[in-house]
């Protein structure tokens, strides 16, 4: 997979604070400590989140014309985006796959290390929000691309009152949520949907 090594780590990174600071965070009103079954569920679901993501921030492509996607890559990528955004559930071996075509089957070399950017700059983006809330009163470990944002199990309370778990309560087991099918990730998904279909 191109970009692998570096993309593992800019995914590694975000998802190994995370799990340090909630480790650290058990004193802290609202955080638990992270047991051994959180970790394993957290290391299936990595898939499931570095898609999330990377879906997430595909858009950024879209404003640079050198980088912008061209109409058959488009066709390619709503194959993929139209199944997800059906889909009731993503499971991680799925996600792995769909990373995987996007990576080394559509997107070019220079989209990737646009997105590479675009990551880094979220990233950095997702640091000065957790510095923020360290120094207020944290509600628990946010996770990108869970719904409702919150680490299964830390206390994590969505907007709207509804707790980590989502929906049916299956929010946070691997391959029982899909992050594109509720919240603002599905509506940024199908605003991104209209867009490449013009194309």
């Amino acid at each position: 997979m191109r970009f692998n090594h570096t993309r593992t780590l800019l995914f590694a990174l975000p998802f190994t604070l995370t799990l340090a600071s909630a480790q650290q965070g058990g004193g802290q009103a609202g955080q638990r400590q992270m047991t051994p079954e959180m970790r394993a569920r957290m290391q299936q679901m990595q898939p499931i989140l570095d898609l999330s993501q990377t879906v997430r921030l595909l858009p950024d492509l879209e404003k640079n014309k050198a980088t912008a996607l061209t109409k058959a890559q488009a066709k390619s990528l709503l194959t993929i985006l139209t199944t997800l955004q059906k889909a009731s559930a993503v499971q991680p071996n799925d996600a792995k796959k769909y990373l995987t075509q996007i990576e080394d089957k559509i997107l070019t070399d220079k989209q990737l290390t646009a997105l590479d950017a675009a990551m880094l700059k979220a990233e950095k983006e997702r640091e000065a929000q957790r510095a923020r809330r360290q120094s207020g009163q944290g509600a628990g470990a946010r996770i990108p691309g869970v719904p409702g944002g919150f680490l299964p199990g830390a206390g994590g309370r969505r907007p709207g009152g509804q707790n980590a778990q989502g929906q049916n309560g299956q929010g946070g087991q691997p391959g029982q949520f899909n992050p594109f099918k509720q919240g603002r990730g599905a509506d940024e998904l199908k605003k991104y949907i209209s867009a490449l279909q013009k194309k």
